[in-house]
């Protein structure tokens, strides 16, 4: 079930880059912080569109394509958590170590783009959290051999 939270609850943030507009909110950065769209460009997004609406349009075509690829991503783990990983195959085992490494990689490049900290807090709890989720039930999914 936390594999599952954890993949609705990045459907939801994947499908936040259908709409550029919303790269102006950090949810992740502590109040003041810049966002990843101001580090980059040193602009808003609402700047962005203004000043160079070309390289805006590229880049929120770009956006969308990121949300597609991480919502067809979490429907995919969504998909396994309920039915393979739940049933206790091996195959589900693996591929669902992809939230633990993809929150990781995904909050230490935010991380390098932003500077704040609490990314890193909640990269932490996040694989924290996940691993746990991975490895209390891994007997389910490796249970010892008898020696007959």
């Amino acid at each position: 079930m936390i594999l599952f939270v954890f993949w609705a609850l990045h459907l939801v943030l994947s499908a936040r880059d259908f709409f550029p507009s919303l790269q102006d909110l950090c949810l992740a950065c502590a109040p003041g912080a810049l966002t990843p769209i101001q580090v980059v460009t040193g602009l808003t997004w609402t700047q962005l569109v203004s000043t160079d609406p070309k390289f805006a349009t590229f880049l929120g075509s770009t956006l969308i394509d990121d949300g597609i690829s991480g919502v067809g991503l979490a429907v995919f783990g969504m998909i396994v958590s309920v039915t393979g990983y739940r049933r206790g195959e091996k195959w589900a085992w693996y591929v669902s170590w992809s939230m633990p490494i993809g929150i990781l990689a995904a909050q230490l490049n935010a991380y390098a783009l932003t500077g704040s900290i609490m990314v890193i807090y909640l990269a932490t709890a996040f694989t924290i959290i996940s691993l746990l989720a991975l490895l209390l039930p891994y007997r389910q999914f490796f249970p010892r051999k008898s020696l007959r």
